[in-house]
């Protein structure tokens, strides 16, 4: 079900469908491409074949008259050759005389149309040179289809297009014809077909309809990721002005940007109405815990002092009092956490400064912590980007905790560092430690691992300061662990990003 349920997720990713269809958009055309180009090849042959067929048509039609080739038949060939030649072909008759071997041992013998004879001795150059003429076999035989581009002595671009080879009495004639390359069957054959006009336009289009699939995907990406920057921002900076409507570009997204920044609002004015009736309640609470605890003294008075009972009644509503008094700050507190949570104040804060006005003020009111001390090592101006209030109140409950359980005549450490992008803080105690399976437990709400002797009088100690702790920190982006130190006491290390 695990498998299935991250399979599923992977299909559904915004990142994996562009993926997919990035691939689709590279493989379609290359899967296309060997098909036209397969598709062009037999286009290609057909028309070779039907333009040598044409060639063999035009040597069939001069085999009689140049099996007794003599002066009188000259007229005749050219007006054979005049009569099948058409627009845009040329047809050239050539002759090896018997005895030759050598290709520079062809000579013309007519054209279609009529060029000058420097003209012709120049291309019969350029043909032999090109080795057009090397084609043919020593016995006046191979003719073939072919497709060779070259340019004539005028400067224009031809394709020779068949070759045809008759062997007679007189030597060997060849029938050359010839395309322009603005013809059809020039542009075919000279061209390779993502040159033709239409594949481009079609390529064109192709590639046009790509770019604008891409275009909307990554605008509807780069919207998201703009949403995840303002929610980043409103979790750096709770006041911040800036909301998904203001940063959407998508339309269509307009209700998706409104409804966030409707949760945003709702979350804001629940946390300050959470902060506002934690603060109204224990202000309600006190004022008759208050009048309690007054109301005792004089009774205690009028107790005698032989009554045991009484006075342990007094005595106990006395702690209960107490009891109900810290219970009452410690819901505020939770309340007030719970509301952070929501809404976490942030800014950016010199950490260095906060921690150190922390230590001197433990420094300074030493008599209150028995005979304890706490040291500080602290680097300078670490920033990070949180709420004052919020580290402060979890210095101060982890030096509570540290100072509760470290032994008299020793010290509490509280050490700062910048380590690889993330403020350091360590709370190091020289008290017992906690049982290995504990050290996850002490941060759970209502849980206090204490002995009996390591309990502070009244009512204190009930488990909810390293809760607060764990809850501050997390909700500044930074997280907290407990772990005994080697040689006895228990290490707290709280890490916050840096601010940037």
């Amino acid at each position: 079900m695990t498998l299935l349920r991250a399979l599923r997720r992977t299909v559904d990713s915004f990142a994996v469908k562009l993926g997919i269809l990035m691939v689709v958009f590279v493989s379609v055309p290359m899967i296309l491409y060997d098909q036209f180009q397969e598709a062009d090849r037999q286009q290609r042959a057909l028309l070779l074949d039907s333009v040598q067929r044409q060639g063999n048509l035009v040597a069939q039609a001069l085999v009689p008259l140049l099996s007794q080739f003599d002066a009188a038949a000259v007229p005749q060939v050219r007006q054979t050759i005049e009569r099948m030649a058409q627009p845009d072909v040329s047809i050239k008759l050539l002759l090896r005389p018997t005895g030759g071997a050598a290709t520079d041992a062809f000579f013309y013998i007519a054209s279609v149309p009529t060029v000058p004879v420097d003209y012709l001795q120049e291309e019969r150059a350029e043909l032999i040179e090109t080795g057009v003429l090397d084609r043919l076999a020593d016995t006046c035989g191979g003719g073939r289809p072919l497709a060779v581009e070259y340019t004539n002595p005028n400067g224009r671009v031809e394709v020779l297009t068949s070759l045809t080879p008759i062997d007679a009495p007189m030597g060997c004639w060849v029938v050359i014809t010839a395309h322009a390359t603005d013809s059809i069957v020039g542009q075919s054959l000279a061209r390779p077909y993502w040159q033709m006009p239409e594949v481009r336009f079609a390529g064109a289009v192709y590639l046009t309809l790509a770019l604008v699939v891409l275009w909307l995907f990554t605008s509807i990406w780069r919207n998201i990721r703009g949403f995840a920057g303002v929610a980043r921002r409103i979790r750096k900076d709770p006041g911040t002005e800036r909301s998904f409507s203001d940063m959407n570009r998508v339309p269509e997204l307009n209700d998706v940007a409104g409804a966030f920044d409707d949760m945003v609002r709702d979350l804001r004015g629940t946390a300050e109405t959470m902060r506002r009736t934690a603060e109204e309640n224990a202000h309600a609470f006190k004022t008759p815990i208050a009048v309690i605890a007054q109301s005792v003294e004089p009774l205690k008075r009028l107790i005698p002092e032989d009554d045991l009972r009484a006075r342990r009644s007094v005595d106990l509503i006395e702690r209960s009092v107490q009891r109900l008094d810290v219970l009452v700050n410690a819901a505020r507190r939770i309340e007030e956490t719970v509301a952070d949570l929501l809404n976490p104040p942030r800014k950016a804060l010199n950490l260095s400064a906060l921690v150190e006005d922390i230590v001197d003020e433990y420094q300074e009111n030493a008599h209150t912590i028995g005979d304890r001390r706490v040291v500080g090592r602290i680097d300078r101006n670490v920033m990070v980007r949180v709420g004052d209030d919020m580290i402060e109140t979890v210095m101060q409950n982890l030096l509570d905790n540290a100072l509760s359980f470290t032994r008299p005549g020793t010290e509490v450490t509280v050490s700062l560092t910048a380590v690889g992008g993330q403020a350091q803080v360590m709370v190091e105690d020289r008290g017992p430690g906690v049982q290995p399976g504990d050290l996850e437990r002490i941060f759970e709400r209502y849980v206090s691992i204490r002995d009996e002797g390591q309990r502070m009088s009244g009512a204190g100690n009930f488990g909810i300061g390293l809760w607060i702790v764990r809850r501050n920190v997390e909700a500044a982006g930074g997280r907290i662990r407990a772990e005994n130190r080697k040689d006895g006491g228990l290490r707290m290390t709280v890490e916050l990003p840096l601010s940037r």
